[in-house]
């Protein structure tokens, strides 16, 4: 017997291992703001460590599933399971990946999939995924840092790009880490430095000073709304941290082809796609199931920011609905 009752919760599987002073800007800017969202669509929002999970299968029958010590329910609870492999976070990402799988296993909806999440948190594994796009990939190479990195084991893998070279870290985020080497020597460098962080690295070519960064957010496989950031002088991300400032356009026509591409690809509620503009064509750089919305710096931002929120919300009940509904996964 399936329930017609729609999900009560909606809870984040976030590793907590940032500083007062991150969690409080977290909370100032996104945690808040989406909690009082999600009242509104009737969802109790909460945020929980991946440790917080306990699952009891020693029984007959379904699994019983805890966070911290409340018991849930595929049938009352949204986990939201992405990804998070900051380089403060590192040390949760196995944490992560068996819960994410643990809880699937167990009957959950996850409207981020835990498979889906492991490929677009990888900028190489969101590349070779999304090889067919319409919109042309900026061209990518991946490469290992650590101790054997002296070797120079890597170069063969380089012999298509030409500096300078933009080197970001491969699964970081919010332009944490990345940096342009104009030569050999420089990017020796960032190697070395990237083996005392112990990650991996992608290299791409530098389209030049001010790249705009525009971020498609799709809900239900359509563009709802495009934010367009601009960076600051010679900035090399359009980050808001980094100084960019950013507007609210229609979707260019050019990527009207991509986002039905990404949708059907990615098949997820909810996600953000990134696609830089060098001035002359669209480049994909990335893909984001979490891409938050948030850092509303004035209340004209935050009311084009509200309907996004409330839309993904309110996508992942009418999906994890239509999921009950296909599976009669059991109480």
């Amino acid at each position: 017997m399936t329930s017609s009752t729609p999900a009560s919760r909606l809870c984040w599987i976030y590793p907590d291992r940032g500083t007062v002073r991150q969690r409080s800007a977290e909370a100032a800017a996104i945690w808040t703001t989406y909690t009082e969202i999600a009242a509104d669509c009737g969802l109790a929002m909460s945020l929980h460590k991946s440790e917080a999970l306990a699952v009891d299968a020693a029984g007959s029958g379904a699994p019983r599933v805890f966070l911290d010590g409340e018991r849930i329910t595929p049938q009352d609870t949204i986990l939201v399971t992405s990804l998070w492999s900051l380089p403060h976070q590192v040390g949760e990402v196995c944490n992560q990946l068996f819960a994410y799988s643990i809880v699937e296993q167990a009957g959950f909806y996850l409207p981020i999939h835990p498979r889906m999440s492991y490929i677009t948190t990888d900028k190489m594994a969101t590349m070779l995924y999304l090889s067919d796009c319409p919109v042309q990939r900026v061209p990518t190479v991946r490469i290992g840092s650590g101790r054997d990195a002296i070797s120079r084991h890597y170069e063969p893998a380089l012999e298509n790009l030409r500096y300078p070279l933009m080197v970001k870290p491969a699964y970081w985020g919010m332009g944490i880490g990345v940096c342009l080497a104009h030569n050999e020597h420089e990017l020796r460098g960032l190697i070395g430095l990237a083996g005392g962080a112990d990650t991996a690295l992608v290299l791409q070519p530098y389209l030049g000073e001010g790249v705009n960064d525009f971020r498609v957010y799709v809900i239900d496989g359509k563009a709802h709304t495009v934010l367009r950031r601009i960076p600051q002088g010679a900035s090399l991300t359009a980050n808001l941290v980094n100084g960019g400032r950013l507007e609210y356009p229609p979707l260019p026509k050019e990527l009207e082809s991509s986002i039905d591409y990404l949708a059907e690809r990615l098949r997820m509620p909810y996600f953000a796609a990134d696609f830089l503009w060098d001035g002359d064509q669209f480049w994909l750089s990335e893909v984001e199931p979490d891409g938050a919305v948030g850092y509303a710096l004035t209340e004209e931002i935050a009311k084009i920011q509200r309907p996004v929120i409330e839309a993904r919300f309110r996508a992942y009940l009418a999906a994890h609905a239509e999921w009950i509904g296909r599976t009669g996964t059991p109480a």
